[in-house]
């Protein structure tokens, strides 16, 4: 049972040489049994942890348990890792403390990913504080404003009708970011729901950019297929806010008066469709990290950083894949791929 444990277990005395050395023990800190038995604990401990075996070792003298303490051991290469190690006192018939039994496990991912979670608790909380604050300060500013005017005999109609269109876009930017962040959340403990029914993916994409044009005065060429639809069977409402991202996205990053195109073709058992603008691109590099969660081109960069990583989940539940390449000719293009019949994605 000892050998086959995963789990380092060590026998020492109280003098604190090593007596027994299992197969756990071997994998962790590199040592062969031949090598390790006979000597001293104190090679597996760090420099400069100096104080740490003769407290250990006191405690053990005294009968005291030693019940999961977090701490770091070196191992044979010189690396060092992260343990929790449990370390009992052994008595032998007559009950007297003649050594002492360790089980250490490596716990140094899992400390890692505990870092690398608080720190993007505190990156989301900076974040969206940051965005979320924007939008309602221009709301409640703009609120205020109308306040003032209606308290006036003579206000001015439109005007108060131009304030509350902008407390209207504010309104939906905080709805937008919501909604993100809630994606995010349903997204991490498998929560989100496709709710599949048989669309036309050329009248969705068609009605999405007409939408975006309007409101951003930027021209939208869609080059469509021949046939006059392309039924699939999607959330018609996820695959909307995706398209509407990557249109968005191309807005944003392309300066230029120049219409962002959208492409639509059937190929093969899938559905293909590209978004392309006439900006600088996305280097070789940064081609996976702008999927990732809270992922911004750069500092001075607009949104959450979420609006692509929840784009790709979400083509990734419907069983298709959304890339990013080189636009011919210059610019990003992004590629989304959908199976013509519904995938199971487990």
């Amino acid at each position: 049972m000892v050998d086959s444990s995963d789990d380092a277990i060590i026998g020492k005395t109280l003098d604190g040489l090593i007596i027994s050395w299992n197969k756990g023990a071997e994998r962790l800190y590199g040592y062969s049994p031949s090598e390790i038995i006979g000597r001293p604990i104190a090679l597996l401990i760090p420099p400069d942890r100096p104080d740490e075996l003769p407290q250990i070792m006191e405690q053990l003298r005294r009968g005291e348990r030693v019940d999961h303490y977090h701490t770091e051991r070196v191992r044979k290469d010189g690396s060092r890792i992260s343990v929790s190690v449990t370390i009992s006192p052994v008595h032998d018939s007559e009950g007297r403390i003649v050594g002492a039994s360790a089980i250490a496990r490596d716990v140094t991912e899992q400390e890692r990913a505990v870092r690398d979670a608080l720190e993007l608790r505190e990156e989301f909380v900076s974040i969206a504080a940051h965005e979320l604050r924007t939008p309602l300060t221009a709301v409640i500013a703009r609120l205020q404003l109308v306040e003032r005017r209606l308290s006036r005999a003579d206000y001015d109609r439109d005007a108060l009708k131009r304030d509350v269109a902008l407390v209207q876009r504010g309104a939906q930017k905080l709805r937008v970011l919501l909604e993100r962040l809630l994606d995010l959340t349903r997204i991490r403990s498998g929560k989100m729901e496709l709710f599949r029914v048989r669309t036309d993916l050329v009248a969705l994409i068609r009605t999405a950019a007409a939408e975006l044009s309007e409101t951003s005065g930027r021209e939208i060429a869609i080059n469509e297929p021949r046939s006059a639809e392309v039924l699939t069977d999607i959330d018609p409402v996820r695959i909307e806010e995706v398209v509407t991202n990557l249109i968005d996205n191309a807005m944003k990053y392309d300066p230029s008066d120049r219409a962002i195109e959208v492409g639509i073709a059937q190929v093969d058992d899938a559905i293909r469709v590209s978004v392309r603008d006439h900006g600088a691109g996305v280097a070789p590099d940064d081609r996976e990290r702008i999927f990732e969660a809270f992922h911004r081109a750069s500092p001075d960069a607009r949104g959450v950083g979420l609006g692509l990583h929840i784009a790709r989940e979400i083509i990734k539940l419907h069983g298709g894949s959304l890339e990013v390449t080189d636009g011919e000719g210059g610019g990003a293009m992004f590629v989304l791929t959908l199976p013509k019949e519904s995938r199971a994605v487990s």
